[in-house]
Order: structure tokens, then sequence, then C-alpha cells
């Protein structure tokens, strides 16, 4: 019996819902991971930042929805953060963070992080139940931006507000500072 991979053909319904949850495009193949010539764990590649694209999608209304995604010049997004935040409640919620293998432990996560935080002191801010790698990562990085991040999804009537919840369009963001 093949992998999941080879098991069931590329354009299969499966394969394009996998591909949709993964943020792939089900048009086109999907991209390798690393070179072929860079082992998978090996820590020393990532993309040239010369060439990486960073891509913020706002809210559609207030206290909506929000991404930051970083891109390889292929498209594909190896860097995701999600969040909520309400202005006037000054709440805020990390719903998903994921950075692929390669890219890991390179200040992916924090850049995203310390982005989505800038100009919000003294909101409280929660996360969604946490991984492994989320519960190092979030005392990390709030011990650095002297913010917690909790785990306990704290949300006010704002961001359950019922409407558009999915992000606007992308628009190009300059990388923040690492």
């Amino acid at each position: 019996m093949g992998s999941p991979d080879t098991a069931r053909p590329r354009g299969s319904l499966w394969a394009r819902l996998v591909d949709a949850f993964h943020g792939r495009d089900t048009a086109a193949p999907a991209p390798p991971a690393v070179p072929p010539a860079v082992p998978f764990n090996s820590l020393e590649w990532r993309v040239d930042p010369d060439t990486e694209t960073w891509w913020h999608l706002p809210p559609p209304s207030p206290a909506g929805m929000q991404e930051v995604q970083v891109c390889a010049p292929d498209g594909y997004d190896f860097a995701r953060l999600v969040w909520k935040v309400c202005e006037p409640c000054r709440l805020g919620l990390v719903l998903k963070i994921r950075v692929t293998e390669p890219w890991q432990r390179h200040g992916y996560g924090s850049r995203m992080v310390r982005f989505a935080l800038r100009g919000r002191d003294g909101y409280a801010w929660t996360t969604t139940p946490q991984s492994d790698d989320g519960r190092a990562f979030f005392p990390a990085i709030a011990a650095t931006a002297g913010v917690d991040l909790p785990p306990g999804r704290h949300v006010c009537e704002h961001m359950e507000a019922r409407g558009l919840k999915l992000p606007g369009p992308a628009r190009p963001l300059d990388p923040p500072p690492q």
C-alpha cells in the first residue's frame, strides 16, 4: 500500500481538500518544501530575504480575522499568522500560527506576532489551545515582547459578531524587523 500522496491521484477531491486545508494551490502541483539537495531537517536553508514576500490580509470588519503570510518565490506560504483584535475592548486573540519545518527557528513566528502586537500596548491577549511547539514558543515571545499570551481563547461580543469573517484581500507588506 502506498503513501496517501501516491494512493490517490493529485486531482482527486480528497487531494484537493487536503491541499486547500494546508493552503496550497490545488491547480498546481505541490512545490517541494526544500530543494532536493538539502536534507529536510537542515536548519541552514531558508528563503533568501530578497525573494520572500510578506502579505497582510486585513480584517474585513472591526474585530474581524486578519492574517500575515510569508511566501517563497513560488507562492508557497511557509509562515502564517491568523489573529483578531478588538480595539474598543482592547482584546487580542491569536487563532493560528504556522511556520513550516525548514523555516522554523529563523524568527518568522516572532516577527509575525510582533507585527500583530504593534501599537497595542495594554491589550489583553490570549491564544487558542497550543501545540507542544506553541507551549514553548508563546512564553518565549511573551517574555521578549513584554506581553502575556496564555492559552484560553478570550473573546468579546465584537469578535463573535456574525457577518464576514474571512480576511480581506492581500496587500504587500514590508517585512517586519528581525
